[in-house]
């Protein structure tokens, strides 16, 4: 939610209150009942954050910032990072994987780029430390104390590649008294998912805190793939149903106290995933091209009434050298394949195993912190190691045409050294940071063996090698100046080094084994590159923030953002560097509590002016990052509102005008696209309502979130386009008197919407694109016990 709200005054006019109560009762369609009703109090809960790196009350904070606790999260139903976005205005869902990975964009700010070379420009962080993979922005809530959605640019206080904004997560600390909790849900789709912690006391100086998660789902999708395709190709062998899931995951705390000044917080984490193939689907696309070959628009080949392999300078064409210019099945793609129902759950294709992807993430840190007279001293050391195995059919069909794989490894290390302090009229922070990642990155796209010689490399894989060795220093420091008890100036500046050395070769190797990437007995090389790339960088932000009272904030600055340059590394090759990229964000915005404490609402409007936007195009199984200019205006607007003692209210929308300028489609074809995977529009509402039952409270809870249509693809053709939808959730909850036992029940996908949420182009290579569709609708019960 966006806002907390403050402790109601006892000067607060009853009769005004009750007024006002009344007209957001009939305004919402509800009746403000009075005996036996429960305080609702959750949404209202007083939030905390570090979202400047020191610890404010969340209305005090002259950023937009969209704040949940560990609490909340858990009324509210929210088990996953993707949970977040759906109520977060302005703040929307990117990925590759068939949904596997995904990605927050916030405002339009995103890159789409799936190598694990690539950093995201929505920085992550887990209890302070960055998240160099973009792997990791997927991840389970458990055992969390809250969670911080930044939107703007934070690059001058947080400065690793936050253009867009960042999400942090801070996970539940040791406690002073023994404490813990055990959780378990069973859900549809057999899912058990099973969570707990506890904390306590391991000394007179010494507390500790373990926490685990596991989550085991079966497979979605039905896949009917009947051991061979229409040519009588056994293909891979595969045809496992799909979209599951199997996670465990640990976490470890331990609190030491040094003298009455200092402490020192140890903390391990590990997580281990183990998935099927990505939960893509087949939808038969035909590309539109120019007589020179220039592709200039992508159709579903459902509404090409020629039924064309490729539609070229009007006429039909050959598309995949069969012989054929037309499409073996209306509808289908080169090979003949159609998907078996639409957008449902049953799917037919070769390269499916129930087991295929695997993902591993562990990590150990340790924070020192020590209170001198005149500051406190944070030291934050961090080190984190990433895995990822991943398959996925890349055709999507029962033909054995191309696999895609990929293997990456990634190490990261981190220090960061700050120094918080305060006098008269000034709160300040400076510090210094460094951060080594080495990631090593394979992927390449396979012919089985045993498959026909569709694209004549049968046997063999094209494999692009690379490895990416990046080293960033920077040193950093903001104030906030309080120029008369109203108005308050904040100015920060980040200086920023960062060293990149990458080495990549294009190899060819003999394909022994379907489900491995291959890295033993090279073929021949097509392609490599090796390169370096020094950038001397800064961020910077100054604002001026008034607060005429204890229930307002008003705030308007400017803000520079910037994420570094880096190398593509695409399929079969063409190696080349790209530039940094510049966000200057300007931007407006109040945080308003009003009604006594019974509403509060919160505003922002911005302007962005981008230069050399990394703009990511994925295009026939490759894909690059090029530099373009872009502008955004958008706005947001949240509101949490309390009509009556049982009754809970939350409201957000969001607008974005975003617009890629001139990036061109083809060789005198220059479009202002919309950034992929951006919403013009964004509305989500939730309403609560409680009763006082059974010596507790009974909560019901109504929530529903819509998004306009969006493209999936930089390039804005016809089929990257996905409608736009609605999605709806119940939930039903009881807690006793102590909060030692909640109970709830609750269905996901209320009307079974199918709306598609993750694509990629592969038109020129199969007549099709993959495409993800979201969970079906699901029901599930979730006990959990305190103590």
């Amino acid at each position: 939610m966006s806002s907390t709200l403050k402790s109601v005054p006892n000067t607060v006019t009853g009769n005004k209150k009750r007024l006002l109560s009344q007209s957001i009762s009939l305004i919402l369609g509800l009746s403000p009942l009075a005996g036996g009703m429960a305080s609702a109090a959750t949404l209202l809960e007083e939030v905390i954050v570090t979202a400047q790196k020191r610890e404010q009350k969340l209305n005090d904070v002259g950023v937009a910032v969209t704040a949940f606790t560990g609490d909340q999260m858990k009324a509210l139903g929210f088990e996953s990072s993707t949970d977040l976005i759906a109520y977060t205005p302005g703040i929307s869902l990117a990925g590759d994987i068939g949904g596997q990975r995904a990605i927050f964009n916030i405002r339009g700010v995103v890159q789409n780029d799936y190598a694990d070379l690539a950093e995201a420009p929505v920085a992550v962080y887990v209890d302070g430390a960055y998240l160099a993979s973009t792997q990791a922005q997927t991840f389970g809530l458990y055992d969390v104390a809250r969670i911080e959605m930044l939107k703007g640019p934070q690059g001058t206080l947080f400065g690793r590649n936050a253009t867009g904004g960042l999400v942090n997560s801070i996970t539940n600390k040791p406690t002073d008294e023994l404490e813990g909790y055990i959780e378990g849900t069973v859900a549809s789709f057999s899912q058990i998912r099973l969570e707990g912690a506890i904390s306590g006391p391991l000394g007179d100086s010494v507390r500790g805190r373990l926490a685990f998660m596991t989550n085991q789902q079966d497979e979605i999708l039905d896949n009917i793939y009947p051991g061979v395709d229409f040519n009588g190709d056994g293909g891979t062998a595969g045809g496992e149903d799909g979209y599951n899931d199997d996670t465990v995951a640990l976490r470890g705390h331990l609190e030491f106290d040094i003298g009455d000044e200092g402490s020192l917080l140890l903390s391990a984490n590990w997580a281990d995933t183990t998935k099927s193939e990505g939960p893509y689907q087949l939808a038969a696309t035909t590309e539109i091209r120019r007589a020179n070959g220039e592709v200039i628009d992508v159709i579903y080949s459902i509404d090409d009434p020629m039924n064309c392999d490729v539609i070229q300078a009007g006429v039909c064409i050959d598309g995949n050298g069969d012989g054929s210019v037309t499409r073996p099945v209306v509808g289908g793609d080169f090979f003949g394949n159609v998907n078996p129902d639409g957008t449902g759950d049953k799917v037919n294709k070769d390269f499916a195993f129930d087991d295929q992807n695997e993902l591993e993430s562990k990590g150990i840190s340790a924070e020192f912190k020590y209170d001198f007279e005149w500051a406190q001293l944070t030291s934050l050391t961090d080190y984190k190691n990433f895995t990822r195995v991943i398959g996925l059919d890349s055709d999507q069909s029962a033909t054995g045409a191309l696999i895609f794989q990929s293997d990456g490894d990634t190490d990261q290390f981190s220090q960061e050294i700050r120094f918080n302090g305060t006098t008269d009229n000034m709160v300040w922070v400076a510090g210094g940071y460094y951060l080594s990642i080495d990631t090593d990155f394979i992927q390449g796209l396979a012919a089985s063996p045993v498959s026909q010689d569709w694209f004549g490399i049968r046997g063999q894989e094209a494999n692009t090698i690379t490895e990416l060795n990046t080293d960033s220093f920077s040193v950093f420091g903001q104030f906030d100046y309080s120029l008369s008890d109203e108005l308050v100036l904040v100015a920060g500046l980040r200086l920023i080094q960062e060293n990149k050395d990458f080495q990549g070769v294009v190899t060819f190797f003999p394909n022994t084994d379907d489900r491995k990437i291959e890295t033993d007995n090279p073929l021949f090389d097509i392609d490599q590159l090796e390169d370096d790339n020094d950038q001397d960088l800064w961020s910077g932000k100054i604002q001026l923030e008034y607060s005429p009272d204890e229930n307002s904030l008003y705030y308007a600055g400017i803000n520079r953002g910037v994420k570094a340059g880096s190398f593509n590394a695409p399929l079969f090759g063409g190696f080349s560097p790209y530039d940094e990229e510049i966000l200057l964000s300007y931007e407006v915005g109040a945080k308003l509590t009003l009604v006594g404490g019974s509403l509060q609402l919160n505003m922002a409007a911005y302007y962005y002016d981008y230069k050399d936007y990394q703009s990511f195009t994925f295009v026939n199984n490759s894909s690059s990052v090029t530099n373009e200019d872009a502008t955004y205006t958008g706005f947001e607007v949240e509101m949490i509102a309390s009509p009556t003692d049982a009754v809970e209210v939350l409201l957000g929308v969001s607008y974005v005008d975003a617009e890629v300028e001139d990036l061109q489609i083809a060789s005198d074809i220059f479009i202002n696209a919309a950034p992929p995977f951006t919403p013009e529009w964004q509305v989500s509402g939730l309403v609560r309502y409680t009763w006082d039952v059974f010596g507790g409270d009974l909560t019901a809870q109504l929530s529903a979130n819509y998004q306009s249509e969006f493209f999936h693809n930089a390039r804005n053709f016809t089929a990257h386009e996905f409608d736009s939808y609605t999605q709806a959730k119940a939930r039903l909850s009881w807690s006793d008197a102590e909060n030692s036992w909640n109970i709830a029940t609750y269905v996901d996908n209320l009307t079974d919407e199918d709306n598609a949420v993750i694509g990629f182009d592969v038109s020129g290579f199969y007549g099709s694109s993959q495409e993800s569709y979201a969970r079906p609708r699901s029901y599930g019960l979730t006990v959990r016990r305190n103590f």
